[in-house]
């Protein structure tokens, strides 16, 4: 929704697609299938991490997080709970399921799911019995949400999901006034998010096809402390969360410089 009001301004001709996975979005940012990628923060350290790209640039966040664990946790049974791939999301989830279920935790069935809206479908019909969800899914009649992600012990603060692109891409020339356009928009659009609630919460609802209390629900989510970032600038403490279920999770530190931020051009 969002994108599609970013190009409704027709300042930047915008091309969206949306991918099955995450192990697709890190293909298309590496080799060029697409030019801006919207990934989690913990994806990115993998690239820099553990893949070794030096191409890698994060220019700004989206959001906090903003999702939920959804669906229900029976300790006693071996809960069926879907992931999108090993790395992102799952690493945080892993973590806090840990906290969660305790001895129980090793008898967690691990199911790869594939994207959120797979995932939801999925624990509809009866195929998961938990899993990260974001809005809209997460607030659609019938899911219930466990607990949030950001703000669970041990994970305090979180960076979701970030604009990434290649280096390579934003030295051509033009490339970096054009991302200065798509960021000013970017922020205008999520302005008029607070300027107008009526407004937002029925093209919400238009475009989902939620019911109005649904699109409300959304609208409440996205508004939180780890919901839409409404800024270029990062979160240190978010980031600081995320490196931190990162290194947890695979033993890598992560370097105090960070190298692969960048501050996104500006008019």
């Amino acid at each position: 929704m969002l994108l599609e009001a970013v190009a409704a301004r027709r300042r930047v001709a915008l091309d969206v697609r949306f991918v099955a996975n995450a192990d697709e979005a890190h293909s298309d940012l590496k080799g060029g299938a697409a030019d801006l990628v919207f990934l989690s923060y913990d994806d990115c350290l993998s690239l820099a991490l553990i893949d070794g790209w030096a191409g890698l640039g994060v220019v700004f966040p989206v959001h906090g997080g903003i999702l939920d664990l959804c669906g229900r946790l029976d300790p006693a049974a071996a809960p069926r709970v879907g992931i999108d791939t090993d790395t992102g999301y799952a690493r945080a989830l892993r973590l806090l399921l840990r906290g969660r279920l305790g001895d129980a935790y090793p008898r967690v069935q691990w199911v790869k799911a594939g994207a959120t809206n797979l995932r939801y479908g999925a624990l509809r019909d009866g195929t998961l019995d938990a899993t990260l969800l974001n809005p809209p899914w997460s607030c659609r009649d019938g899911i219930t949400r466990i607990a949030a992600l950001s703000g669970a012990a041990p994970i305090l603060r979180y960076q979701g999901v970030v604009a990434a692109l290649r280096r390579s891409w934003l030295d051509h020339t033009g490339h970096a006034a054009l991302l200065a356009v798509f960021c000013e928009d970017w922020l205008d659009v999520l302005s008029s998010l607070d300027q107008d609630r009526t407004g937002s919460v029925a093209h919400i609802a238009a475009c989902y096809g939620l019911t109005e209390a649904e699109a409300e629900a959304v609208y409440a989510r996205i508004r939180r402390d780890d919901g839409l970032s409404g800024s270029l600038d990062f979160d240190p403490a978010a980031l600081a969360g995320t490196e931190q279920v990162f290194t947890a999770d695979t033993g890598i530190a992560v370097p105090v410089e960070r190298p692969w931020l960048l501050r996104p051009p500006r008019q």
